[in-house]
């Protein structure tokens, strides 16, 4: 199996070749899951039948992967004796982890399953751009790194970009296919109006947040992500919600706003980290 190497060639090329499969592989598993929301929300007694195919599905998966490592095997040895927990390695597994692991939750949860159409493509960069940047980081190449960063960036306002303008022009086309009803999906169109805006908004601080975290700087933004999630989006969408009960298309701003919250404070960091270097 070849190798790819993060550290050479041209860097928007490697960061595609990095991307796109991860991108296939979760848009696919996304669709997945909506199909069994679609199945268990339309057919009565069909969640049972849709929990079954979900097991199977995940065992089918779970027994190729593993029929494929055993055919191509590894890029180092890996024996039964590896399997074991290592007091040392665990501990800095949990440490470096769980900001990463709180911050995709709170983004998972704000999104919902917006996620699966606007939210995958600028969410899969990033995270190929935290991977590009911890190598490059580690072979100590911060022209390349900085290069990633900024490429993550722009392939990311590609989708964000196409994502917020078909919003603004044709939001009922995806808002329909969860349901027929013509109220809610009039209502969720005006929601999409403006929650869109938030696919631009977050293809700068993914990235951002994805620079940092392959620096090993794991801290800063699981800090900015609460702050604006229990600092600015709840409180915006509690208050928003008095206002006008009639419509969502005043709530569909929350998601934005409080991005523009995290946006600023990268910024500020960044200059920051930069000063002090």
């Amino acid at each position: 199996m070849k190798e790819l190497n993060l550290t050479q060639g041209s860097v928007p090329k490697v960061l595609l070749q990095f991307a796109v499969p991860f991108l296939i592989a979760n848009a696919l598993q996304a669709l997945y899951g909506g199909a069994d929301l679609f199945v268990v929300g339309q057919y009565d007694d069909s969640a049972s039948v849709a929990a079954i195919a979900t097991v199977t599905a995940q065992g089918i998966s779970f027994a190729t992967a593993l029929g494929f490592l055993h055919r191509r095997g590894f890029h180092f040895e890996f024996t039964k004796r590896d399997i074991r927990l290592n007091r040392v390695l665990s501990k800095r597994v949990l440490t470096l982890g769980a900001p990463i692991a709180l911050q995709d939750a709170l983004i998972n949860v704000s999104f919902l399953i917006i996620i699966v159409f606007a939210m995958l493509p600028p969410i899969t960069i990033s995270s190929a751009v935290a991977t590009m940047t911890a190598q490059n980081y580690g072979a100590e190449l911060i022209q390349r790194m900085n290069k990633c960063f900024l490429s993550g960036i722009g392939f990311a306002l590609v989708f964000g970009l196409s994502a917020c303008l078909y919003s603004q022009f044709l939001p009922e086309t995806l808002t329909a296919f969860f349901t027929k009803d013509p109220a809610v999906v009039a209502m969720a169109a005006e929601y999409l109006r403006g929650y869109s805006i938030d696919c631009v908004i977050v293809s700068f601080v993914f990235c951002i947040n994805s620079y940092f975290s392959g620096q090993g700087n794991l801290l800063f933004p699981m800090i900015h992500s609460l702050i604006a999630t229990f600092l600015f989006r709840i409180p915006l969408s509690y208050w928003l919600s008095q206002i006008d009960s009639s419509s969502l298309f005043i709530m569909g701003f929350t998601p934005p706003i409080s991005t523009v919250v995290s946006l600023l404070i990268c910024i500020w960091y960044l200059r920051y980290s930069q000063k002090i270097k």
